[in-house]
């Protein structure tokens, strides 16, 4: 074959390489490089979105108050704007990152986007009036953009295909962390930083993570994905090696190239009017794109910035502390849907999220009801709407929460799977910005009744997964492909 000179050209190449002289087989590196990339990344990027999610929570009553002793005080519904303009950053992030992204690739893309997290810490912790912080919520938000865009898929793409799934949710648990410590930091009972005098002291943290990903991530390897569309096959080949072993990685090289011939014209992206317009992937884009608004419509936002605000409504006698506690589970549920991710199938986990979150939500309505309206043991009420939270925090964190990341990529040639993500991510950031800016202002006029929304929302997308979405466990696109003809 014409390919042969190329390939021994590459092996000769790669063998003058220090470390690959005393084993062409085994390079001791290989793991040290895919977990100094992941570790990295999920630090010093997904961790960023999960800080900036949990950091305003258990400020919900501090920061006003701040605001107001510097004579510019704010109601309910400039708060929820503050909370949700890091949508309206992340909406800018992911649409603003893709050209970045074809021009710099997934590595330089996550370094650059550094820079906003500094503007961001020294605004929010400098802000004295709302409009500053507005300003520190969009920059941090940009930086989420783009790690949603960037972060899950960069790791899923350097990954072998056996720990695939496990390092694809490692993006996730970045997010989780972030969520935690964020919570941490801010809730009264820790004594942290969750007072009137010290809580500007909390968006400084951001900053140290950005300069740990700065120090680490420029010694990494690009995304081959990235390397074989823009820089040609040599290259993705030699950067394969030095994550894969020698077998994994033409098998790899191989799927690349093969996906690449299927897109067609020189392995340029789909246009979104191709993609929409294409009749063999259109139920694997609705499948995308419903996932994707899912994960916001399902209620998870409205408890990830406002469990404080729902819990000192169900009457708990220390709210921060009942967060911290709930993102501590999510942190758990998401190290053991780790665990279960190469087990289970991906079908079932999400139809366990869509299921647990739709119970849950109607038992916080119903123990609500109970309690107040009928006075039935009110204190045993709201103690029951604490555990209904936790199972809708579990339900979404063994699912959803983790296969979101990653379901893209698994249902999606190459070719289309970034045209998805620019469709799906900016739709993802628009439901989010829906839900962070109406449920306080919906919560305030309807109360409880507000629950039943997302019972609602979230029976119907139990129904459109059950109907709609294959199995794509260890099976290539090609096999995924040829499963949706079924449904």
């Amino acid at each position: 074959g014409g390919t042969q000179p190329n390939f021994v050209a590459v092996r000769s190449a790669m063998l003058k390489q220090p470390l690959l002289d005393e084993a062409p087989k085994e390079d001791g590196w290989m793991y040290v490089r895919l977990f100094a990339t992941v570790i990295s990344v999920s630090l010093g990027s997904s961790l960023q979105f999960g800080f900036a999610t949990g950091s305003l929570n258990n400020l919900e009553q501090i920061v006003p108050d701040a605001l107001a002793a510097a004579g510019n005080p704010i109601n309910i519904a400039k708060w929820a704007f503050i909370n949700s303009c890091f949508s309206i950053g992340g909406l800018i992030g992911s649409y603003g990152c893709v050209i970045p992204l074809a021009i710099l690739g997934r590595k330089n893309t996550l370094l650059v986007t550094n820079a906003f997290v500094f503007l961001s810490s020294a605004l929010m912790y400098f802000g004295t009036n709302w409009l500053m912080l507005v300003a520190g919520r969009v920059c941090i938000g940009v930086v989420a953009g783009v790690a949603q865009m960037v972060a899950g898929s960069y790791m899923t793409e350097i990954a072998p295909i056996g720990i695939r799934g496990s390092v694809g949710v490692c993006s996730q648990v970045g997010i989780v962390i972030g969520i935690a410590f964020a919570n941490f930091l801010t809730a009264p009972s820790f004594h942290t930083f969750g007072t009137p005098e010290r809580w500007r002291y909390v968006f400084l943290f951001p900053s140290f993570f950005s300069l740990f990903q700065l120090c680490v991530l420029p010694f990494c390897p690009e995304s081959p994905s990235f390397l074989i569309k823009s820089k040609g096959s040599h290259l993705a080949l030699d950067t394969l090696k030095k994550l894969h072993r020698e077998a994994s990685a033409a098998a790899h090289m191989n799927n690349l190239r093969q996906q690449m011939q299927e897109g067609g014209n020189k392995g340029d992206d789909m246009s979104v009017m191709d993609l929409l317009m294409a009749t063999s992937l259109r139920k694997q884009v609705a499948v995308g794109i419903v996932i994707k608004i899912g994960v916001q419509f399902s209620g998870i936002d409205a408890i990830f910035y406002y469990s404080t605000l729902m819990f000192r409504h169900a009457g708990v006698s220390d709210p921060q502390l009942a967060t911290t506690l709930l993102s501590l589970v999510n942190l758990t549920m998401t190290f053991i849907a780790m665990a279960i991710m190469e087990k289970a199938g991906r079908r079932l986990l999400i139809m366990v999220t869509w299921c647990g979150m739709c119970s849950g939500f109607f038992a916080i309505f119903l123990a609500s009801c109970l309690g107040e309206e009928f006075n039935i043991v009110p204190l045993f009420m709201s103690n029951i709407q604490v555990v209904a939270m936790v199972l809708i925090i579990i339900s979404f964190a063994v699912g959803v929460g983790n296969v979101e990341g990653f379901i893209i990529s698994e249902i999606m040639p190459v070719y289309a799977k970034d045209t998805l993500m620019s469709i799906g991510q900016p739709l993802n950031w628009i439901a989010n910005l829906t839900v962070s800016t109406f449920f306080p202002i919906i919560f305030q006029a309807l109360g409880r009744n507000a629950y039943l929304i997302f019972v609602g929302l979230t029976f119907f997308f139990g129904w459109f997964t059950f109907t709609r979405l294959p199995e794509t466990k260890g099976k290539t696109i090609a096999q995924v492909t040829k499963d949706f003809e079924n449904y």
